[in-house]
């Protein structure tokens, strides 16, 4: 009803909130089992799991959690959906139930629609009173705190992913400078911690493959715990995208404390990893201009490498990466954008460069040559043969942001 009302649903609201209010804020029903009757009938009982402690039994009531979640998905459709007119309820709301719900170790799902709902919420609160207002900033810095805190201490991979994504959702939200040095140094040792525990769980997969006989078949389990790092790692990349984004070079000194990871990384067999590192180096050479020159003996090999990466996801971060580093780059990256075009040309020419897995890796390589005959062609030593050359790496059809550079290159060349 919200969803189909809109603005209209605001006068139900001191009707439907109290009670919602209260469901979303109780607490988890836990008993110590000691009685072995009373163990007995809790087991016969579907509304209660139980969880072994030591030398005893403890029983939480599942049916008064899954309510509690239930109730907080709804409270999260409502600011979404009511934005600025939500904000009556929006500081109870953060400080009684979505803040402590991120802790909320009894039940995941609690937890992470807890962290759906604090960007929603903080949305709803900026549009009544603007990001820039001392309400606001308050409000954000006592959830940014617990965030980060949260990325901190969370033993769940799937769940994890969850925050990295309420932390970046979050942020967007914020906006331009809405972290400190200090935050961004929190959040990358929120990171370092993260990625090392990565990289042991990679390991151990690595020694548990190993050590499988000959016939034992256990991908099934192989391959859920490798798709919940990717989410992770996924997740973790949007952090850093979306901190570039509304920081620039102010990130940098934070950031460049996790090269060692990504020089690791760029050298995987794993191509997960290695696009892990293109995509956030896409990220500094776009949001942080001539000051992404700085980090050339990280960036240039990794592009140079990726851009004939057997893997289309790569080659096209890759490709995507140099035509950045020409349009944002500056004078800096002007050669290596010219020495780039060959490789550009044979991302463009790769085998099935049209068919649906490699199409965006061929029209990023096309855009990219579109950027560097555009913003960099100083050190282009033949641009006339490039352009005709490059009319043939045409159309674009697929990647909405590679097409309008392209097109607008073309229609540069017509006019002329």
């Amino acid at each position: 009803m919200c969803r189909v009302l809109g603005p209209a649903f605001v006068p139900y609201l001191p009707a439907v909130m109290p009670p919602l209010l209260q469901v979303a804020a109780s607490s988890a029903d836990v008993q110590i089992l000691e009685n072995d009757e009373t163990l007995r009938d809790v087991e016969q009982d579907h509304n209660w799991e139980l969880l072994p402690f030591k030398d005893k039994i403890i029983g939480i009531r599942t049916s008064t959690l899954e309510d509690k979640n239930t109730a907080i998905e709804l409270i999260t459709i409502y600011a979404q959906v009511l934005e600025g007119a939500f904000e009556p309820y929006v500081v109870k709301t953060l400080e009684e139930i979505a803040i402590p719900g991120l802790a909320f170790f009894f039940h995941d799902p609690v937890r992470v629609s807890s962290a759906k709902l604090i960007p929603r919420l903080l949305n709803a609160y900026k549009k009544s009173h603007n990001e820039q207002s001392v309400e606001f900033q308050q409000m954000w810095s006592s959830a940014l705190l617990k965030i980060i805190e949260i990325l901190t201490a969370e033993p769940s991979i799937d769940t994890l992913a969850e925050m990295f994504q309420c932390f970046y959702e979050s942020v967007e939200v914020a906006g331009k400078n809405c972290l400190s040095p200090q935050h961004m140094q929190a959040f990358i040792e929120s990171s370092k911690s993260a990625l090392e525990d990565y990289q042991k769980r990679v390991q151990k997969r690595l020694e548990d493959k190993a050590e499988l006989d000959d016939g034992e078949d256990d991908t099934f389990s192989f391959d859920y715990e490798m798709e919940e790092d990717q989410n992770l790692l996924s997740d973790m990349n949007k952090a850093f995208h979306t901190i570039f984004k509304n920081h620039g070079p102010a990130f940098l000194p934070a950031w460049e404390q996790l090269l060692p990871f990504y020089n690791s990384f760029v050298t995987s067999d794993d191509p997960t990893q290695r696009q892990w590192v293109l995509c956030i180096l896409d990220d500094v050479l776009e949001f942080c201009g001539d000051q992404s020159w700085n980090y050339k003996d990280h960036i240039l090999k990794p592009l140079i490498d990726g851009m004939q990466d057997e893997n289309p996801s790569n080659r096209q971060a890759a490709a995507y990466g140099v035509g950045v580093a020409a349009q944002k780059g500056g004078e800096a990256w002007s050669e290596f954008a010219a020495g780039s075009i060959p490789m550009l040309f044979a991302v463009t020419r790769f085998a099935d460069a049209r068919s649906e897995e490699h199409v965006f890796a061929t029209e990023n390589g096309s855009a990219s040559i579109a950027k560097i005959l555009h913003f960099n062609s100083s050190k282009v030593p033949n641009p006339q043969e490039v352009v005709d050359n490059w009319i043939d790496t045409l159309p674009i059809e697929n990647d909405e942001e590679a097409a309008p550079y392209a097109y607008a290159f073309l229609a540069q060349l017509i006019d002329q």
